[in-house]
């Protein structure tokens, strides 16, 4: 009898331990899961107004690349700030993969399930620090977008009102290089 009581004793033991386990399992850590949510639901709308923004930006880059080639041909153009702004152009459009990079970085952090706490905690580390870092380098992408723009209106004015004045200056040189003629017999003076 006492055989029969210590082995339910043991089952009840074992079925109580599981039980307890379940239950420690089951609690969740509902701060760190709100606190996950927020940050996703942050990435996923930074995420989406960068895409949004990203062909008109592809499309600007293509426009303004366009008018480089164009002011560089004109009489005048200063050669060496094209170029200069040609390269600045380029680290930009580079900028723009690095961000594209990020993005899929920050993505592999939004699909962490509250099932699993630690693998969930470690997803909420790193979709913040990763959330941070696209913000960051979005909005300084954005500065730079914006005074590539201005940059290269400038130029084109600027390379505009120097055509103009260089064409405006040749057909002036045009005219005073006629010489002047006269007609019939020279006069002779009276001696």
């Amino acid at each position: 009898m006492t055989m029969i009581s210590l082995r339910k004793i043991s089952i009840l033991a074992i079925v109580a331990a599981f039980g307890f386990g379940l239950a420690s399992c089951s609690k969740r850590n509902t701060e760190l899961e709100t606190d996950y949510a927020t940050k996703k639901a942050s990435a996923q709308t930074l995420i989406e107004q960068i895409n949004q923004n990203m062909m008109t930006m592809h499309t600007d880059h293509d426009q303004w690349s366009a008018t480089l080639t164009v002011s560089a041909q004109k009489p005048g153009a200063d050669t060496t700030l094209i170029n200069m702004v040609k390269a600045n152009l380029a680290k930009h459009e580079s900028d723009m993969a690095a961000i594209s990079a990020l993005i899929d970085s920050t993505k592999l952090y939004m699909n962490a399930t509250p099932e699993q706490e630690d693998s969930l905690k470690t997803a909420d580390d790193r979709l913040g620090t990763n959330f941070n870092d696209l913000n960051d380098k979005w909005k300084s992408f954005q500065d730079a977008h914006a005074s590539l723009q201005q940059r290269i209106q400038q130029i084109a004015v600027t390379t505009a009102g120097n055509a103009a004045a260089d064409t405006a200056k040749a057909k002036s040189e045009v005219k005073k290089a006629v010489p002047p003629q006269h007609h019939g017999v020279p006069r002779r003076s009276a001696q």
